[in-house]
């Protein structure tokens, strides 16, 4: 690529980059954790999560304290030509552009569009600069990072908006939970509900637009998963992601999703559902057991990558609010516990199941159960019964029940069950975990 054509290209994404809109919402998050030290610091995450907005507010940190930045978006279709040679050519429009006194810093958006991209990363690094990159490919970023920048990377995870951030869009103040009143509950019910039809996509938010959530789920199928892998079986593709975001919070079989898609090859659906959960359009849940061996033999759960999936992309006539509480919380227990492992529980000596169990190091340290409503009391039983099976086989105290409005505490078989509003125990974890 011409060094000129590249010059005039950077220099107009760099008005763009530099204009932060008023409307942004800061997300939880703590930016100067990123800025300190010399690692390459790398944003992932599903497509429109955000991770643009989140490298121009880094950015403008940078810019309150004098230091130079230069941002470039590799997904630009000017840019499709960008080879090798053009890296140093980058490297010198930074120096003329700001003079070779003070080391850049760079941003670079959906990196894995540049070639090499992690030799020259590499090599940027030895030269002092720091280093920030997007990409929407767990995959590609992985496996490169893993080879190439070992111990000079830092990885951030960035997802749509949890319940406080979609809260802090709408303007609703969050008390302590020891300020609650019936009024504030109320409210702040009303605008979970519409959080979980809607997701978390911050753009679907800001246009109250979920239309744009079924937009997405297709771009990131065509062009993330069937181009970039030269999948030929589009059809098959398809029936598999409707019928995986149709079905969400349950287990699969691959018997059922052969007969389903007209895919013969266990192998290729696995093959596909890696590719869904590369570009974080899909995620599996395992069942735990002590050995391993059972652990991969043993069927999974899917869940989506936004709740707004399954009002866009589901094929399903019934409002399935159950189903789109239990996508929500994993989705929640994701994002929050990431230094734990996720997994469900399932006994099918008595077919009892839980939820979720959270294992923090070796040790399983929580159970949760999820129902949006156990008034019902063959529903509390049988929810009631999962819990308390997961409590006995792992040794634990207390377990949770996260309903959409139900609260209580119980006392079954010597185990505490405490039955809380999911919404309440996504906003005030400490008191619950």
């Amino acid at each position: 690529m011409d060094k000129d054509q590249l010059l005039d290209v950077i220099l107009q994404q760099q008005e763009i980059f530099r204009t932060i809109p008023g409307d942004i919402i800061e997300r939880e998050i703590d930016p100067e954790k990123y800025m300190h030290g010399k690692e390459i610091v790398v944003i992932t995450g599903i497509r429109r999560s955000g991770k643009s907005t989140v490298l121009k507010l880094i950015a403008e940190k940078y810019l309150n304290t004098g230091e130079n930045i230069l941002f470039i978006n590799f997904e630009d279709i000017r840019l499709a030509d960008i080879n090798i040679e053009n890296y140093n050519d980058i490297e010198n429009i930074a120096i003329e552009l700001f003079s070779a006194e003070k080391k850049t810093v760079f941003f670079f958006d959906e990196i894995q569009y540049a070639p090499s991209w992690e030799r020259w990363l590499n090599n940027l690094h030895f030269k002092g600069h720091k280093v920030f990159v997007t990409g929407s490919n767990a995959k590609i970023l992985g496996s490169e990072i893993a080879t190439a920048l070992t111990g000079r990377n830092v990885v951030l995870d960035l997802y749509p908006f949890n319940f406080r951030e979609y809260l802090k869009l709408k303007g609703v103040e969050i008390p302590p939970e020891n300020m609650l009143t019936s009024k504030k509950s109320a409210e702040i019910l009303h605008f979970f509900k519409s959080y979980l039809e809607k997701g978390g996509f911050p753009e679907v938010l800001k246009e109250d637009n979920i239309e744009l959530s079924g937009y997405y789920f297709n771009d990131i199928l065509k062009r993330d998963i069937e181009n970039r892998n030269n999948i030929k079986d589009s059809t098959g593709l398809s029936r598999l992601a409707t019928y995986l975001a149709t079905n969400s919070s349950s287990i699969f079989t691959y018997s059922t999703l052969r007969q389903i898609t007209g895919i013969k090859s266990n192998n290729t659906i696995s093959q596909y559902i890696d590719y869904f959960r590369d570009s974080y359009l899909f995620y599996t849940l395992p069942a735990f057991y002590y050995s391993l061996k059972k652990q991969v033999q043993a069927s999974s759960k899917i869940y989506s990558g936004d709740n707004s999936f399954l009002r866009t992309v589901s094929f399903s006539f019934s409002e399935n609010t159950g189903q789109k509480l239990e996508n929500l919380v994993f989705l929640y227990l994701l994002q929050s516990k990431t230094d734990n492992k996720l997994f469900y529980h399932s006994d099918r000596r008595n077919s009892n199941e839980c939820d979720f169990i959270i294992m923090k190091g070796t040790f399983i340290v929580s159970a949760i159960q999820v129902s949006s409503d156990i008034r019902n009391n063959k529903t509390r039983k049988r929810e009631t019964d999962g819990l308390i099976d997961a409590l006995n086989e792992y040794n634990l105290k207390k377990g949770f029940i996260l309903t959409m409005g139900t609260e209580a505490k119980e006392e079954i078989s010597g185990k505490e069950i405490i039955i809380l509003p999911a919404w309440k125990y996504m906003l005030y974890p400490d008191s619950y975990y």
